[in-house]
C-alpha cells in the first residue's frame, strides 16, 4: 500500500506561490528602478545639452558686447552733440553769439573769480526776476527806437533775450570791480551793472557771491558766432 503526505505537498505549494510573488514584486521593482534611472539619464542629456546652449549663447554675447558698448557710446555721444546744438541754435535764434560771447567773457576773468553760472534772459525774465532795470532803460529805449526805425510793421513781435546774467564767487572785492571794468571794455555789451554781491562760504574760506548783468542789443550782430 503506497502512502502520500498530503501536507507536505501543499507546504510545497505554498512556498512556491510566494517565490513566485517575491519574484513577480521584484521584477516590478526593478522595472520601476530602470524607468527611473532611464528618466533621469534622459534628463540629465536635456540639461547638458541646455548648458552647452547657454555656453554657446553667452560666448555670442561676449563676442556682441564690445559692438553694443561702442553703439551705446555712439549714441550717448549724439544725445550729447545734439543737446549742444540745441543749445548752440537757441542762442543763435536769439541772436547770441555764444561761442565769440563765451570766448569774451571768460577771457575777461580775472584770477582770483571763477565763474559758476551764464544765463541768457529777456527784459521780461528781469522784471519776473524783480531786477532793477534802471540802469539800461535809456541805452535799452534809444536801441528800441532804431530798431523800430529799420523793421517793417508787418514783422510780428518777438522778445529778445539780450541781457546775459553771470554769477561766480570771488576771493575779494577788487577782483569784482575788475571784472565789470573788463566786460564795460568789451564793445557789443551797452551796458553792465553789478546787481549784488554778497558774503558767502565756500568749507572755511569767505568769497564774495556776484551776480551781474549786460545788455547787448539784439540788432548788434557784427559779432561772429
Amino acid at each position: 500500500m503506497i502512502k502520500i503526505n498530503l501536507h507536505d505537498y501543499r507546504e510545497e505549494l505554498k512556498r512556491l506561490a510566494i517565490q513566485k510573488q517575491v519574484l513577480i514584486s521584484a521584477s516590478i521593482v526593478m522595472v520601476f528602478v530602470f524607468m527611473i534611472l532611464g528618466s533621469w539619464l534622459i534628463d540629465k542629456s536635456r540639461i547638458s545639452r541646455v548648458d552647452m546652449e547657454v555656453k554657446d549663447l553667452q560666448q555670442q554675447v561676449s563676442v556682441l558686447q564690445g559692438e553694443v558698448n561702442l553703439v551705446r557710446g555712439m549714441q550717448a555721444k549724439q544725445k550729447r552733440v545734439e543737446t549742444i546744438l540745441t543749445g548752440i541754435e537757441n542762442l543763435r535764434a536769439n541772436q547770441m553769439p555764444a561761442t565769440q560771447i563765451l570766448f569774451d567773457v571768460n577771457l575777461s576773468v580775472p584770477d582770483e573769480i571763477w565763474l559758476t553760472k551764464i544765463t541768457q534772459m529777456s527784459k521780461a525774465d528781469l522784471a519776473r526776476e524783480r531786477v532793477p532795470t534802471i540802469f539800461i532803460d535809456n541805452v535799452a529805449a534809444k536801441e528800441a527806437k532804431n530798431k523800430r526805425k529799420k523793421s517793417s510793421a508787418k514783422n510780428p513781435k518777438k522778445e529778445n533775450k539780450e541781457f546775459l546774467q553771470i554769477e561766480g564767487h570771488a576771493l575779494e572785492d577788487d577782483a569784482v570791480a575788475r571784472f565789470v571794468e573788463r566786460l564795460e571794455e568789451i564793445p557789443y555789451f551797452k551796458m553792465v551793472f553789478l546787481y549784488k554781491t554778497e558774503q558767502t562760504l565756500i568749507g572755511k574760506t569767505k568769497v564774495r557771491k556776484f551776480s551781474i548783468f549786460c545788455y547787448r542789443p539784439s540788432n548788434h550782430n557784427k559779432t561772429a558766432a
